[in-house]
């Protein structure tokens, strides 16, 4: 399973800004994007359900 996303990881892939550099994909390259105040919200209640804080 994979792990989930860090709360403030990137918007587009989740990963932590202190380790994201560029990072290709489908949709092409991207730097770190600050993720909406929706996903971190979402990623907060899915880390809560997991047992995670």
């Amino acid at each position: 399973m994979k792990p989930l996303p860090n709360p403030m990881g990137c918007g587009r892939c989740g990963i932590d800004r202190s380790v994201h550099a560029i990072q290709a994909g489908s949709e092409g390259s991207h730097t770190w994007q600050r993720p909406t105040q929706q996903q971190i919200k979402d990623r907060m209640l899915a880390r809560r359900a997991e047992g995670k804080s």
